[in-house]
């Protein structure tokens, strides 16, 4: 695989590919080449992202930083075909970088890429993703625990996530064996209580919520903002009320309120295979 290939496989944007290709030779991407190393190892990534940055230079739309992730990117791919994983696990893990060009687009009217930080997770194999939702291998208290992230694209119906945690358990067991029985947990605004009284009572996020054991609330985050109204950097009265969450929740923002986030762990009944009858 090359980096003309994968550009396709991950279906990046015509105008981003090209960009990408346009950039992929560059000597300041060259010259970051050496640091590529230190994403294979998560107690270097905050030294080596700030390294690449610097080495990359001026790169207002992170093109540069796109075109070197994704050479590190068809490297990765090596490593998961001697591992055995499907093509379709790749291609679904490495389309989080086509989900947040686009993203971009969607709500500053311009393509760019502000993530490399987040990408050596999935450089590193320590992060996949499998069917609706993605996994990220870590430890929690010195132990082995999956870390759930939710993609902004998920399918969050009942059958969806059985079938991705189910897809998850028995993909990681036999790439990583040590996380085979590892708790499932998920720190995310979509576990907040104070969902319970903007959604109805048929919405799939608190469907999704109650499948979770919650533990720890953390009432001040504000990374709802983020993922509903999809930026952050906008006063309260310009935020978009698309839709009725949007709507609620800039209500109570006006009114000094904050969803929050939650931290919860999975129930097992969730991910268990249904019981024969």
């Amino acid at each position: 695989m090359d980096i003309d290939q994968l550009c396709t496989i991950i279906e990046l944007p015509e105008e981003v590919r090209a960009a990408v290709l346009a950039r992929v030779h560059l000597s300041e991407v060259r010259q970051a080449e050496p640091l590529k190393a230190g994403l294979l190892e998560r107690s270097h990534w905050e030294v080596v992202i700030r390294d690449i940055v610097a080495a990359l230079g001026e790169d207002a739309d992170g093109m540069k930083m796109l075109a070197f992730m994704l050479q590190r990117a068809v490297e990765t791919h090596d490593r998961y075909r001697a591992l055995g994983i499907d093509d379709t696990i790749f291609a679904d893990t490495m389309k989080f970088c086509t989900r947040f060009v686009i993203d971009h687009h969607r709500h500053h009217g311009h393509y760019a890429f502000t993530w490399g930080w987040w990408l050596p997770r999935q450089l590193s194999l320590q992060e996949f993703r499998f069917g609706a939702l993605e996994y990220e291998l870590i430890e929690i208290s010195g132990r082995p625990a999956i870390n759930i992230h939710i993609p902004g694209d998920a399918d969050l119906s009942e059958a969806a996530l059985r079938q991705s945690y189910l897809l998850a358990r028995r993909s990681i067991a036999r790439i990583a064996p040590a996380h085979a029985d590892a708790d499932m947990v998920c720190d995310s605004w979509m576990l907040s209580p104070v969902l319970d009284s903007l959604l109805p009572a048929h919405s799939r996020i608190l469907a999704f919520k109650a499948s979770f054991d919650v533990h720890a609330i953390d009432p001040t985050s504000p990374h709802a903002t983020r993922w509903i109204f999809g930026r952050y950097d906008l006063p309260v009265e310009d935020l978009p009320e698309t839709t009725t969450l949007q709507r609620r929740t800039k209500a109570l923002m006006r009114n000094g309120g904050s969803i929050g986030s939650a931290m919860g762990r999975l129930r097992p009944e969730n991910w268990a295979a249904p019981a024969p009858h």
